[in-house]
Parts: structure tokens; C-alpha cells; sequence
């Protein structure tokens, strides 16, 4: 598995937002969907700046881009660093590491507070958070984390090197992260609760690996270690058998969740948490 770093995407930009400024627009997100909006914004002439936790978002944590139109191959971290250039050229201030933790009115106006007890004000924002790992939500998931359970495979495959893991998840995250880990692990364990939801060029991928062993119809009941994950517990939904599954780590790919909660005492979200927008991609705040 390949997993080059461009240590140029992790520095700090030059460029950074300025809280005695009232911007025409503040991005908070920057993976793709904020980064676009803010280069666009530039165009048009406005003043505007992104801050987001990390540059990139989830196409960071992925290996390979493959569907990414106009570029056929490309590595998540080598597309990321494409983004932050053409933000770059545009001059649009950034600021990384910082989460927004709530946004006020004040007046016709916008205050973002950040988790460094910082403020921005702007006459509009974009709220472009995406979405964060689904969690199980079983026993020894948050005991193990950073200790074997992982929702990473870019981030901490490299970890696992001829060691046997577990792969929950049925879509094309997941299948994605195990044909990549299946180069440098002994042995992947696949479980997913149902058929599989993937693209078929990828299951057929999957089908020609042999250190792969497929778990259609399981779940996980269970994750249990020491100081660190040994071993998994997965149920055959159908016979309510148990089954123990020898592990050094877990990698849980079943999907994300928005990252709306700053802002649900603001705007209207649904009963998925997802913020409610009209045609025009319009919250229920207006100026």
C-alpha cells in the first residue's frame, strides 16, 4: 500500500482570516465543497475566508481517487494539496485546526465562536461541515479507539502491517479500504449486515484477493482486547450464532454522519440531523 505524505499540505498558510474584519462571506469546512465556494466567492469579488478543521476533508483520508472527472489516479492527500493551491491563488485567508462552535446574530451580521475562544463576524456564511464516522455503537468501540478500532484506513493502515484485521462496512468506502489494506495486512475479516452496497468493479477487486474472508449477513456484537483490540465478536443475524474473531484492529467504514450539531440551535435540521435547505441550497436564517 502507498501512502505518500505531502508535508507541504500539513503547514500552516500565510494567509490567515482576520477577526477585526466583517468578511462578505466565511466558509466553515475545508474539503472540497467549502474550498470551491470560496474561490468562487473571490471571483465575484467578495471578501471571504475558510476555516475548517483539517484542509481536504474526507478525500484526505482516502488513498486513491479514481472518479475524480478528469484526473484518472490521483492519491487523496496529492488532491488535497491541488485544493489548497488553487485556494492559494485566489489569496482566500485560511484557517486550519480551529472548530466553529456556535454562530450568533448580531444584528443583521454573523458571529462564528471558535473552540479557541475566537470570534469572526461575516455578513453571510456557507456552512460546508460534510459529515463525520458512524460510530457502532457496542461495547469496547470507544475503550479501543486509537487502540485498534480506527475509522481511517489512509490514516492508520500503515499500523496494521502483516497483522490480522476487521472491516465492518458494506459500500465503497469500505470495500475501497480493504482492498487497499489487503496489500500490507495477513488477513481481513469483512463484515458486513447485508449484501454488499459497492460498485461492482470493486467487488469484482475484492472477489480475486485471498487473504479476504467475506461475512455477509454479521454484525459486530463486541469489541475486546487488553490495552489493545484482540479479538471481536461478530453475530450471524439469522442464527443469532456468535462467532469470535481474532483482531489486531478494526475498521469501521458504515458510513457518516453530518456534522450539523454547532449549528442545530440556529438553523432547521431534520430528524437525521441533516440541515434543511430550499432550491437555492437556503437555510431558514436570512440577513
Amino acid at each position: 500500500m502507498s501512502f505518500s505524505l505531502d508535508l507541504s499540505v500539513l503547514e500552516l498558510a500565510d494567509n490567515q482570516p482576520d477577526p477585526q474584519i466583517l468578511y462578505d462571506l466565511l466558509v466553515i469546512g475545508a474539503g472540497p465543497a467549502g474550498i470551491n465556494a470560496a474561490i468562487y466567492a473571490r471571483r465575484k469579488g467578495l471578501t471571504a475566508a475558510v476555516i475548517g478543521r483539517t484542509v481536504g476533508g474526507q478525500v484526505k483520508e482516502t488513498n486513491i481517487v479514481e472518479n475524480y472527472l478528469g484526473i484518472e489516479s490521483i492519491t487523496g492527500t496529492e488532491l488535497t494539496a491541488k485544493f489548497q493551491s488553487h485556494l492559494q491563488a485566489y489569496d482566500v485567508p485560511l484557517l486550519r485546526g480551529r472548530t466553529v462552535t456556535a454562530i450568533r446574530r448580531e444584528g443583521e451580521d454573523f458571529v462564528l465562536d471558535l473552540d479557541d475562544h475566537s470570534h469572526f463576524k461575516s455578513r453571510t456564511v456557507l456552512i460546508a461541515t460534510g459529515a463525520g464516522p458512524r460510530q457502532l455503537g457496542v461495547p469496547g468501540e470507544k475503550e479501543f479507539r486509537h487502540k485498534g478500532v480506527t475509522y481511517c484506513a489512509i490514516c492508520d493502515g500503515p499500523l496494521f502491517s502483516g497483522q490480522d484485521i476487521i472491516v465492518v462496512g458494506g459500500g465503497n468506502t469500505a470495500v475501497e479500504s480493504t482492498i487497499d489494506l489487503a496489500r500490507s495486512v495477513r488477513n481481513i475479516t469483512l463484515v458486513h449486515r447485508s449484501v454488499f452496497r459497492a460498485e461492482k468493479i470493486l467487488q469484482d477487486r475484492l472477489a480475486q484477493l485471498d487473504n479476504v474472508e467475506i461475512k455477509l449477513g454479521y454484525v459486530v456484537e463486541e469489541i475486546k482486547g487488553d490495552n489493545r483490540v484482540t479479538e471481536v465478536v461478530i453475530r450471524h443475524l439469522e442464527s443469532d450464532r456468535l462467532e469470535i474473531v481474532p483482531a489486531s484492529g478494526v475498521l469501521i467504514e458504515i458510513g457518516n454522519k453530518p456534522a450539523s450539531a454547532p449549528f442545530q440551535d440556529l438553523v432547521d435540521c431534520n430528524q437525521w440531523h441533516e440541515i434543511i435547505v430550499d432550491a437555492n441550497q437556503a437555510t431558514n436564517v436570512r440577513r
